[in-house]
């Protein structure tokens, strides 16, 4: 006796995996801005100096800065830049994200969802 199976693989249109990017970048800032309202997840950082000058970097779950700082990150003038990574999965903010970032010349950029 000769059993038939129904293929499945005639059902299958595309088996590559999309490569669609998940996060979202703040594209260069160069000032404190409330980043996103409602939840967040901070996915990594990159803080820029201008050569010279330290930047302070602090991220907080909240619309102002004035909510509960999530992320510190302060960078000496002379490193100029410094990308950094985050725990696996990220850091939550409930509330909205909101970037507060002093120092002559400071600029970040922020990757989130």
């Amino acid at each position: 006796m000769v059993k038939k199976f129904k293929s499945f693989l005639h059902k299958q249109t595309n088996t590559e995996p999309t490569m669609e990017p998940t996060n979202k970048s703040t594209g260069i800032k160069s000032a404190s801005a409330l980043i996103n309202t409602g939840k967040t997840i901070l996915a990594g950082a990159h803080v820029i100096t201008n050569g010279t000058n330290a930047v302070t970097l602090i991220i907080y779950d909240a619309l102002s800065a004035t909510g509960t700082a999530v992320f510190k990150q302060v960078v000496t003038g002379t490193d100029n830049a410094i990308p950094y990574t985050l725990p696996i999965g990220g850091i939550r903010c409930d509330t909205g994200m909101y970037a507060s970032v002093s120092g002559t010349g400071a600029e970040y950029i922020l990757f989130y969802r």
